[in-house]
């Protein structure tokens, strides 16, 4: 029998993986010579090891009087123990580099939420195409959306842009390229008639009811100057107020006024014959969507940056600026 002394004990202060392999290995075949051809080692090497584990563990767990070797009472119990140890160290280790992988093939984006619901989705499904790239999405206001980029939290900002609107990103050093354009058009319900429940301008100078987005917000920016040249000519009256496309069409859907919202994102109600454009050419606003990337410190992650901006389909001659 091995004895373990304090000492001994003392002098091993560590205990390494493969010693674990090694008495598995043992406890498993009952078997030194076995157990040496499965695990590639000699058996002196073996040998070495499993009683440098029992010192560090500080009682035997191998009796090596018997023919095929047996455990001890304390073996049985610390074989249970080490094979659970043994998976969930190799376990823990596979979901790591896992993990690792995905993170390097995940590219994180933040954006408008009108953008994440109607555009990004499809616009995605043809970036993807050849590319072992994952999308994760942050849907948020724009300024919320500079500062993830800034901090690091993003690696992308999808947004849109307007000439009469100053963009942080595009004033800066942030390289982007332009995706998509849409038209904000301004559109109301129909009645029962299919006709318009609203005109633009309205009918004998009568106030318009206005389903406006937040003046803080970027299309609310956008469409101030709009609504500003139309009450030049009669009255707007405020009926809503809010900073997401998607509230402002339900209140359009609903017959509460009239909402400028991004063409192609209503295509299907437009189809439907459940909203319908009024007004010309002259009350609608072009924007232009953007994708901005981050000026990564990592080179390895701006690599794959640029990598990705290179294969975009739907880039502008224009190119990467």
């Amino acid at each position: 029998m091995l004895a373990a002394s304090r000492t001994d004990r003392l002098s091993v202060p560590y205990m390494e993986l493969k010693w674990l392999e090694d008495f598995l290995a043992v406890a498993k075949l009952r078997n030194f010579s076995q157990a040496c051809v499965a695990r590639h080692v000699t058996q002196s090497a073996l040998s070495r090891r499993i009683k440098a584990l029992e010192v560090w563990y500080g009682v035997p767990l191998i009796d090596r009087s018997s023919y095929p070797v047996t455990l001890t009472k304390e073996g049985t119990a610390f074989a249970a123990l080490a094979e659970q140890i043994v998976a969930d160290l190799y376990r823990s280790r596979r979901e790591a580099l896992a993990s690792r992988e995905a993170a390097g093939r995940t590219l994180k984006f933040a954006m408008p939420h009108s953008l994440a619901v109607y555009f990004f989705p499809m616009w995605w499904r043809e970036q993807r195409r050849d590319s072992e790239h994952h999308a994760a999405v942050v849907a948020a206001d724009l300024d919320e959306c500079i500062d993830l980029l800034l901090g690091g939290a993003c690696q992308f900002v999808l947004c849109y842009r307007h000439p009469r609107v100053p963009n942080l990103l595009a004033e800066s050093s942030f390289r982007g390229v332009r995706v998509g354009e849409t038209t904000l058009v301004p559109v109301s319900a129909v009645d029962a008639h299919g006709n318009s429940r609203f005109l633009l301008p309205p009918r004998n100078d009568e106030a318009m009811p206005l389903l406006a987005y937040s003046r803080e917000s970027f299309l609310g920016k956008v469409t101030a100057t709009l609504h500003a040249e139309l009450e030049a000519h009669f009255p707007l009256v405020l009926r809503y107020e809010s900073a997401l496309v998607e509230a402002l069409k339900v209140e359009a859907l609903l017959g509460e006024g009239v909402a400028w919202l991004p063409e192609d994102m209503i295509e299907p109600e437009l189809r439907a014959g459940t909203l319908r454009i009024v007004g010309d050419a002259d009350s609608t606003a072009r924007l232009e969507i953007w994708l901005f990337a981050s000026n990564a410190s990592d080179s390895v992650s701006l690599a794959d940056e640029l990598a990705f901006l290179r294969q975009l389909r739907r880039v502008d001659d224009a190119g990467i600026a």
